[in-house]
C-alpha cells in the first residue's frame, strides 16, 4: 500500500510537469484570429432592432404596374405589392410610396379620372384595404400619390365644369352644383386672357373658352382659391386616410400655384391642417423639385418633409452622395457638406427627406459600377431623417431617362424576380436587355455578395441605432491629405454612436477608434463579402475600400 501511494504521487508529479507543456503545444495548433487580412474578426448582432415608431422611416417607392403581378395577366397590381410585402420588409424598409393608383388615362397615372377608385388593372378598393391590413401587421405604414395640381381631362369633375362655366359666359342661370363647378378649374375666357408664363389649351370643339394645363393638355389645372375644390379635396383625403392610409406623397407642390411660391406655400399649409385635423401622425412628403434655398422656403408650410433633390442624381454635380465616391475619395468633403445641409434642411423645422434617384430621373446604378453602387447607398443610409429608395434599385435596375416624349419611362421598368415570367413591358418604351445587367432578385437573395444583400446591411444599421436617422452630428476627423477618411459622431437622446468612412476605392484605413472614445465596433457595412472590419494586435480596426463602420 505505501508502494502504491509513494507511486500515485510520483505519477501525479510527472502529470504536473507534462500538463503546461501539453497546453503550449495546444496554444500553437490553433489558428491565431489576428492572423488574418484584416485582423480579427469582429461579430455582429444581425438580428436585433431599434425601431421607433416615429415618422423617420426607411420608404421603398414602387410604380405599381411594373413591381408584381399576382393574376399572371402580365401587369403588376396591388395583390402583388402584398404578395411581396415580407420581402420588402426583409429588406429593412418600414415605409411604401406607391406612385398613382386611381384611374387615369397614362400608363403613369398622374392624370387621375377618379379619386375614390383604383384603376382596374391594379385590382379594386378592397384589394388597397387588404394591402393596407397587410403592411399594418408588419409595421410598414403605407402611402400614396396624391395628384392635386391638375386631374385627368377624363375626369368627371372637368366635363361638369366646362358645361358650367360654358353657361356662365353666356349669362345663363347656373344651379347651386353649376355654380361650384364653374370655378373648379383655371378658365380664360379668351385666348388674349391666357398669361405669357402658362400654358393654356381650348376647352372642346363646342367651347370657345381656353384652360390652364401646363403639364399636358390631358392635365387641365385646379382652381385651388375655389372653396368647392378644397371642400372636394378634404373629402378626398379623409376617404383615405379613414381607410386606413399613412399619408399621402404631394406631387409638383411649387406648382400648386404657376411660378407663385408664396401661394403654393400657403396651400400647403391648408393640406397640412387638414390632414392633420384628421389624423394627427399622418406623414406627408412634397415634390419641391429644386435646391436648399427654396426647398427651405417650402418647409415653412408645416408639412413634415420634402424630397432633398439636392442629394439625388439630378444634382449629381453638386451632390454628396455621388461626388463622394470620385476617384481616391475626392468628395470627402461634399460628402460632408451635403450630410450637414440634409440635417440643417428646412432650419430643423421638419424631417430631412434625402433620395438618390426615382421614377423622374435616371437610376443611379446607370452611371457607376457595382462597387461605387453599393456605397452611394451606403452614404444614403447614413444620412438624417427619412430615406426613399426606389424599387429596383437594390437589384441594379438601368434606367436612362433620355428626356424625348417617352421621358421617363424606361427608368420604370418591370422588376425581375426570377420565380415566373417578366411583366408585360409593351407600354415602358426603350426596354432592352442592357438594363438588366445583373442578376434576379432571386439569385440576388441567394448571393451575399449581391447589391440587394448589401441593402439589407445597410438598412439594418439604421434599424438598429436610430441615432443615424435622428442624431445631431459632431465632426471628429477628415481626412483631408489622403482622402480616405471621414469620422463623424450622431447623438440622439443622449445616446452617441461613430461613424467612419472609408471613401478610398482601393486603401485600407487603419484607425484607433477607442483614442476618440468609442469602446466597440457594432456594425459594418462593406461592399464585398470577402471584407471585413477586423480588430488589430494594438486595439485598432483595418476599415477596408468604401466600407463603413458603426461604433459605440
Amino acid at each position: 500500500m505505501k508502494v502504491s501511494i509513494k507511486l500515485l504521487i510520483m505519477l501525479l508529479l510527472v502529470t504536473l510537469c507534462i500538463l503546461p507543456s501539453c497546453k503550449s503545444s495546444c496554444k500553437k495548433d490553433e489558428p491565431d484570429p489576428y492572423d488574418n487580412p484584416y485582423g480579427k474578426r469582429i461579430e455582429e448582432d444581425l438580428t436585433t432592432t431599434n425601431i421607433i415608431e416615429d415618422n423617420y422611416r426607411n420608404y421603398y417607392e414602387i410604380f405599381v404596374r411594373s413591381f408584381n403581378d399576382s393574376n399572371m395577366d402580365l401587369v403588376g397590381d396591388l395583390n402583388g405589392v402584398t404578395n411581396k410585402l415580407d420581402y420588402i420588409k426583409d429588406l429593412g424598409y418600414n415605409g411604401i410610396w406607391l406612385m398613382p393608383i386611381n384611374p387615369s388615362s397614362s400608363y403613369h397615372k398622374y392624370d387621375v379620372n377618379d379619386y375614390y377608385n383604383v384603376d382596374k388593372s391594379y385590382g379594386t378598393i378592397d384589394d388597397l384595404k387588404n394591402l393596407i391590413n397587410e403592411c399594418h401587421k408588419r409595421n410598414i405604414k403605407l402611402i400614396i400619390d396624391l395628384v392635386l395640381n391638375h386631374s385627368g381631362k377624363a375626369n368627371p369633375y372637368f366635363a361638369k365644369a366646362c358645361s358650367a362655366y360654358n353657361k356662365y359666359l353666356k349669362g345663363l342661370t347656373l344651379t347651386s352644383e353649376e355654380e361650384a363647378y364653374k370655378d373648379f378649374y383655371v378658365f380664360y375666357p379668351t385666348a388674349k386672357d391666357i398669361p405669357s408664363n402658362v400654358t393654356a389649351y381650348k376647352a372642346g370643339p363646342s367651347y370657345d373658352f381656353y384652360y390652364e394645363g401646363n403639364f399636358s393638355d390631358n392635365m387641365p389645372e385646379f382652381n385651388l382659391d375655389s372653396p368647392a375644390v378644397k371642400e372636394e379635396f378634404k373629402n378626398i383625403m379623409k376617404f383615405y386616410l379613414d381607410m386606413g392610409i399613412d399619408g399621402f406623397r404631394l406631387d409638383a407642390v411649387k406648382y400648386f400655384y404657376f411660378n407663385n411660391n408664396a401661394k403654393s406655400i400657403e396651400f400647403l399649409s391648408w393640406i397640412n391642417k387638414t390632414v392633420k385635423e384628421i389624423k394627427p401622425d399622418a406623414y406627408i412628403v412634397g415634390e419641391c423639385f429644386d435646391g436648399y434655398e427654396l426647398i427651405n422656403e417650402y418647409y415653412k408650410s408645416g408639412i413634415d418633409s420634402h424630397f432633398n433633390f439636392s442629394t439625388s442624381v439630378a444634382y449629381a454635380s453638386q451632390s454628396g452622395l455621388i461626388n463622394g465616391v470620385n476617384p481616391e475619395g475626392r468628395g470627402i468633403t461634399s460628402y460632408y457638406n451635403s450630410l450637414i445641409s440634409n440635417y440643417n434642411i428646412g432650419n430643423g423645422q421638419g424631417i430631412p427627406a434625402p433620395f438618390i434617384d426615382n421614377h423622374d430621373m435616371p437610376r443611379y446604378t446607370y452611371q457607376t459600377n457595382t462597387e461605387k453602387n453599393k456605397f452611394i447607398f451606403g452614404l444614403l443610409g447614413m444620412m438624417n431623417g427619412t430615406i426613399f429608395s426606389y424599387y429596383g434599385d437594390e437589384v441594379g435596375l438601368y434606367g436612362t431617362n433620355k428626356g424625348n416624349n417617352n421621358v421617363d419611362q424606361n427608368v420604370r421598368i418591370p422588376i425581375q424576380w426570377g420565380d415566373f415570367a417578366n411583366l408585360d413591358c409593351s407600354v415602358i418604351s426603350g426596354v432592352t436587355s442592357k438594363l438588366y445587367p445583373y442578376p434576379t432578385v432571386k439569385e440576388q437573395l441567394e448571393d451575399s455578395n449581391s447589391i440587394l444583400n448589401y441593402y439589407k446591411k445597410v438598412l439594418l444599421l439604421r434599424n438598429q441605432n436610430p441615432e443615424i436617422a435622428r442624431g445631431s452630428i459632431e465632426l471628429i476627423a477628415k481626412d483631408s491629405k489622403d482622402n480616405k477618411m471621414l469620422f463623424i459622431s450622431k447623438t440622439y437622446n443622449n445616446s452617441k454612436i461613430g461613424i467612419i468612412f472609408n471613401f478610398s476605392e482601393y486603401e485600407n484605413l487603419n484607425i484607433d477608434y477607442k483614442a476618440y472614445g468609442f469602446n466597440s465596433v457594432v456594425g459594418q457595412a462593406v461592399i464585398d463579402s470577402s471584407y471585413y472590419v477586423g480588430e488589430q494586435r494594438d486595439g485598432s480596426i483595418i476599415i477596408p475600400p468604401y466600407s463603413i463602420v458603426i461604433l459605440k
